[in-house]
């Protein structure tokens, strides 16, 4: 490095070229510390920005920001200078990276700190703005953070609520639980219980535990082993195949043994899991209203798949949903459960009306809920850091 800054001075030695020489040269070659030397030396206070220079202190400091314990001690206006000819010139991924530093937040390995000398969430947001129409869909979650914390300057819950829909349509996990979570909270009619259990069903397929416990919240629990069950179901299929596939999905979604008996397999089937559409048998306005009912793992939703497929189909005679004699049904599985010896609970859950009102979503399932959902709303520890910061 003693070398290259005794070049510096000669006259026509093409300083910029020689130091995106050197800048390459350790980026080849994996070598961090020449990198950093490099860097020191093409972050001039004051040096006016050079396209090739420009790009390639972008590319290092991306190296650098993948590598465990890296710490820069650059003139951090220089670095800005030369991120924001980068940006101009269409770099989204530039516009990334500063407005990630801009916004408080770190880079990978390197401290936000160490690339700016301090926040400015204007420029941070407009910044995100350009990286995420540039395809950038992780900054659409940090402008989620940005405008929803309220004691911000550029706090905007609308722009809040915008950009987290923004994030869960780009398949950040952590948005589509939240923004599952944040629907069925708020949720005021069926249509919106399922839009927030198809985020959390996203969430949950992605492995999000948070997304799966919440799911969980919406099925009642039933008695037995699945091992038992599948047994009993076994025998039964030989006599009423029809029936026995509605016990399948009762003991798949915790169904009420009324709701078992009535539900629409095949028009209640959804990506995600079952509606269970108003019940005809109950004058009751409150309590025949429909639920939607969330599959909470992949073998209950391939299960639905089958059963929805055989009666759609005409194999299971006795499970369609038209033209039953809901008595008789009824009769029929306490006849077959019975000579089976298989207790009704294997099958069916048990719910009181209050019960499955609160399974309907909104706020009371919201105060059932709450450290489930509490959980699953917390923001991540360096991200609340970061939001008392701003």
């Amino acid at each position: 490095m003693s070398r290259l800054r005794s070049l510096k001075e000669l006259p026509g030695i093409g300083w910029h070229d020689l130091l995106t020489f050197a800048m390459d040269r350790a980026l080849v070659r994996q070598e961090p510390q020449l990198l950093f030397r490099a860097l020191a030396l093409g972050l001039a206070p004051g040096a006016t920005p050079d396209a090739d220079l420009a790009d390639k202190v972008f590319e290092a400091l991306t190296h650098a920001s993948s590598l465990h314990g890296a710490t820069l001690t650059l003139d951090r206006q220089a670095i800005e200078t030369l991120l924001d000819d980068c940006v101009v010139r269409g770099n989204s991924g530039a516009a990334l990276m500063l407005g990630q530093a801009l916004s408080g937040n770190d880079v990978g390995n390197l401290g936000w700190q160490s690339l700016v000398s301090g926040q400015n969430l204007r420029k941070a947001s407009a910044l995100l703005m350009r990286a995420a129409d540039g395809g950038h869909g992780e900054a659409w979650t940090r402008l989620y953070e940005i405008h929803s914390n309220h004691n911000g300057s550029v706090a905007n819950p609308p722009m809040a609520r915008f950009c987290l829909e923004k994030a869960a349509a780009n398949g950040v996990v952590l948005a589509q639980r939240r923004l599952g979570a944040t629907i069925l909270r708020g949720s005021g009619s069926l249509r919106e219980v399922e839009q927030g259990l198809n985020w959390l069903f996203l969430a949950a397929q992605a492995g999000d535990d948070h997304a799966f416990r919440l799911l969980c919240t919406f099925v009642l629990p039933v008695d037995g082993r699945d091992e038992d069950a599948g047994q009993a179901l076994s025998a039964i299929a030989q006599s009423d195949p029809g029936l026995a596939l509605r016990l399948q999905v009762a003991r798949d979604f915790g169904l009420t043994k009324l709701e078992a008996m009535t539900v629409d397999l095949v028009g209640g089937q959804r990506p995600w899991g079952l509606v269970v559409g108003r019940n005809p048998f109950i004058r009751h306005a409150k309590l025949s209203s429909p639920r939607a009912v969330p599959a909470v793992s992949a073998t209950v939703q391939q299960n639905l798949r089958r059963v929805v497929a055989q009666v759609a189909g005409g194999i299971g005679r006795g499970a369609e949903f038209q033209d039953f004699d809901l008595r008789h049904r009824t009769v029929r599985v306490k006849q077959l459960l019975h000579a089976h010896g298989v207790a009704e609970s294997m099958f069916f859950a048990r719910a009181c009306s209050k019960d499955l009102d609160v399974l309907r979503g909104g706020g009371r399932w919201a105060r059932a809920a709450k450290i489930e959902l509490d959980a699953a709303m917390v923001l991540p520890s360096g991200a609340q850091l970061r939001a008392k910061l701003c």
